[in-house]
C-alpha cells in the first residue's frame, strides 16, 4: 500500500489550514460611511404607526404620540411640509395594508393608553381624497396584527396581543370572517402568499402574550401546518412593527413565483438572510457572515428586509449603542451575495421604525423611538438614508485595505499553520494523519446520527464545513471520514439522504409538484434533484412512484 510522505501530508495540512483561514477573509464586507438627509419634521410624534408612499405621497398614519396615548391623525408629505388629516379611529400597532385598487387598509390596535386592550374598528384611507372612511370590523379584537393582500384580491389577517389569534379573512365587504384556528399565537407574524389564494404564517419573535417563540411550525390559510427545520436554529428577531411581507418579495406573480427574503438570527445572535421560496426555506449564501459589529460597537439589526426590486438589492437596518444607524445591503441574486455595511455618525433623534422604499431607491424612516428615548417619548424626526443614489455621494473606505488584509492574512494563516504542524511533528509522525481507522469509524457514526437528528441535509447549502462545526472537528476529517468509511463523496453522502426524504415525500403526497419535492428535500434546484433521485435509484422519480402506487 502506498503511504504518503510526511512532506506531502505538510502539503496538504498547510493547504487546507490556509483554504479555512483565508477564504472568509478574501469575501469582505464593503463599509460604506453614509451622509443621511434630515427631511421636514412630522407635526405629531408618534410611535407604532405606519409609513407607506401613497399616490406618490409619504404618508404616515395612526401610532400614539408623547405619554403614550393613540392618535387617531395621520399626515401626508407635500410641497415640503406635512399635512395633518383627521382618521376615523386611532390605529396603534394595527394593520395597515396598501391595496392594489390604490386604498389603504387600516384596522386594529390598541384600544386604550399605554397598549392596554384591542380594538376592532377597520376604515380605508382614499390618497386621492385625503379622507378616511369607517367602513366595518375585524372578527375578532387584536393589535399588533399583520396583513396581506393575495393576488386574488382578498385580504388575510393573522396576530394579536394579550388575546387570541386566528387567521381571518376580508373579501371587500363590511366584515372579516374567521376562516382558520391556528397551531400556535403568534404577535407580528410573517405573512408569505405561496399561491394566488394561499398564505403561509410565519412566527415572529413573541406569541400573543410576550413569550419569546422558538417554533418552526409554519400555519397556512388553505393547508395543513408543516414544520421547517431550519427554524428550529434559525428565528426571526424583535420587529418594533408587524412587517409588510410585500416589502420583502424578491419572486414573480405573473410566472407563480413567490418567493422573500426573511432576516434571522441563530441562539448566539448571528443573524443570517433567508431566502423563502413556495414552502422552502433556506439560507441565502452571502460572501461573508453578517457583520455584528463596527469598530468595537455591537450592531442591533431591528427591521426586516426591505426590498429594492429594480436594483435586485435588500436592506435591513439597526443600530449601535452610541446611535449609530447601519443597514446592510445584500445584492440577493448573485451567488455568493455580496454585502456592504453603510453606517452614519451618531444620529440626532434618530428612531428606530421601520424604513420604506423611495420611488429612486432611498430609504425613509419617520417619526419612532429616538436614541436613549422610550414608548413613552417618541420623536417627528424624518431622515432620509441615500443608499440608492449615486456611490460617489457615500463617502467609501476605500483605498487597498482589501489587499493588506489578505496578505496579512496569508502571513497569519501560514505562521499558524507551521506552528501546530511543528507541534504533531514533535508529538509523533502519526499524529500528523488525524483520519485512523477507529477515528474514521467512530466520527462517521457522529455524523449519522448527526444528520438523523437535525436533518441538516434539508439545507441546500450544506457544506462539509457546517457539520464539521456542529460536530467541533475538522473539516478534513469530516471528509475523510465520509470517504473512507463509505467510499463516496461528500455530494453523494448527503444527496442519499435527500433522496430517501423526498422517497418518503412522494409516498405520503404522490400528487405533489416534483419541483416542490426537490427543494423540500434540500435539493438547490430541480435538476440536481433529477439526476441524483435516478443515480440512486435507477429510476426517475415520476417513474418510481408509479411503481410505488402499483
Amino acid at each position: 500500500m502506498h503511504t504518503e510522505s510526511t512532506d506531502g501530508v505538510m502539503r496538504k495540512m498547510i493547504f487546507s489550514y490556509l483554504l479555512c483561514a483565508v477564504l472568509p477573509m478574501m469575501a469582505q464586507v464593503e463599509f460604506v460611511h453614509l451622509q443621511p438627509e434630515r427631511l421636514p419634521d412630522l407635526n405629531i410624534p408618534r410611535f407604532s404607526h405606519d409609513t407607506f408612499y401613497a399616490n406618490g405621497e409619504l404618508t404616515v398614519t395612526g401610532g400614539h404620540t408623547t405619554s403614550f396615548v393613540p392618535t387617531p391623525t395621520a399626515e401626508y408629505l407635500k410641497d415640503g411640509e406635512w399635512h395633518v388629516m383627521q382618521m376615523a379611529y386611532p390605529h396603534d400597532d394595527g394593520l395597515c395594508v396598501p391595496l392594489r385598487s390604490g386604498k389603504v387598509l387600516l384596522a386594529g390596535g390598541y384600544e386604550k393608553n399605554l397598549g392596554v386592550g384591542q380594538t376592532i374598528e377597520a376604515e380605508l384611507y382614499d390618497p386621492a381624497t385625503h379622507t378616511f372612511e369607517g367602513f366595518g370590523c375585524l372578527d375578532r379584537r387584536r393589535a399588533h396584527v399583520s396583513a396581506v393582500e393575495l393576488p386574488n384580491g382578498q385580504v388575510v389577517v393573522a396576530g394579536n396581543w394579550y388575546h387570541n389569534d386566528a387567521i381571518e379573512t376580508y373579501d371587500g365587504g363590511m366584515y372579516f370572517e374567521t376562516v382558520r384556528e391556528v397551531s400556535i399565537p403568534r404577535s407580528f407574524p410573517y405573512l408569505f402568499c405561496t399561491s394566488d389564494s394561499d398564505v403561509m404564517v410565519v412566527s415572529g419573535y413573541w406569541d400573543n402574550y410576550g413569550k419569546v417563540i422558538t417554533s418552526n411550525i409554519i400555519d397556512r390559510l388553505k393547508s395543513e401546518p408543516f414544520r421547517v427545520p431550519l427554524l428550529e436554529t434559525w428565528q426571526p428577531y424583535l420587529l418594533p412593527h408587524a412587517p409588510r411581507s410585500d416589502d420583502s418579495f424578491i419572486g414573480n406573480v405573473e410566472k407563480g413565483l413567490f418567493a422573500y427574503l426573511l432576516a434571522v438570527r441563530d441562539s448566539a445572535g448571528q443573524v443570517a438572510i433567508c431566502e423563502v421560496r413556495d414552502t422552502v426555506f433556506s439560507l441565502l449564501p452571502t460572501a461573508s457572515p453578517v457583520p455584528m459589529k463596527y469598530k468595537e460597537d455591537s450592531i442591533l439589526y431591528n427591521t426586516p428586509v426591505i426590498v429594492d426590486r429594480q436594483s435586485q438589492r435588500g436592506y435591513i437596518m439597526g443600530s449601535d449603542t452610541i446611535g449609530r444607524t447601519y443597514i446592510l445591503c445584500v445584492e440577493y441574486t448573485k451567488r455568493p451575495a455580496p454585502l456592504t455595511l453603510y453606517y452614519t455618525d451618531p444620529l440626532p433623534e434618530a428612531a428606530g421604525g421601520i424604513p420604506v422604499l423611495t420611488a429612486d431607491g432611498n430609504l425613509v424612516t419617520t417619526g419612532g423611538i429616538a436614541h436613549g428615548g422610550t414608548y413613552f417619548t417618541p420623536t417627528k424626526a424624518v431622515w432620509l438614508f441615500p443608499v440608492g443614489s449615486d456611490p460617489t455621494a457615500a463617502e467609501t473606505k476605500g483605498g487597498m485595505w482589501w489587499l493588506w488584509t489578505i496578505l496579512a492574512t496569508l502571513i497569519v494563516a501560514v505562521l499558524f499553520a507551521y506552528l501546530i504542524i511543528y507541534k504533531r511533528r514533535k508529538e509523533g509522525p502519526e499524529t500528523l494523519i488525524p483520519n485512523a481507522p477507529n477515528a474514521d469509524d467512530s466520527l462517521i457514526l457522529r455524523i449519522e446520527d448527526l444528520m438523523k437528528e437535525k436533518q441538516l441535509y434539508l439545507n441546500s447549502n450544506l457544506k462539509v464545513f457546517d457539520i464539521a462545526a456542529e460536530l467541533n472537528v475538522h473539516p478534513n476529517e469530516v471528509s475523510a471520514a465520509i470517504n473512507s468509511g463509505k467510499n463516496i463523496t461528500f455530494n453523494q453522502f448527503v444527496n442519499g439522504y435527500r433522496v430517501t426524504y423526498a422517497q418518503q415525500l412522494l409516498r405520503d403526497h404522490p400528487d405533489k409538484k416534483m419541483v416542490l419535492v426537490a427543494y423540500e428535500s434540500g435539493f438547490a434546484n430541480d435538476r440536481t434533484f433529477y439526476r441524483a433521485f435516478k443515480t440512486l435509484t435507477g429510476l426517475a422519480p415520476s417513474e418510481w412512484i408509479l411503481q410505488e402506487i402499483d
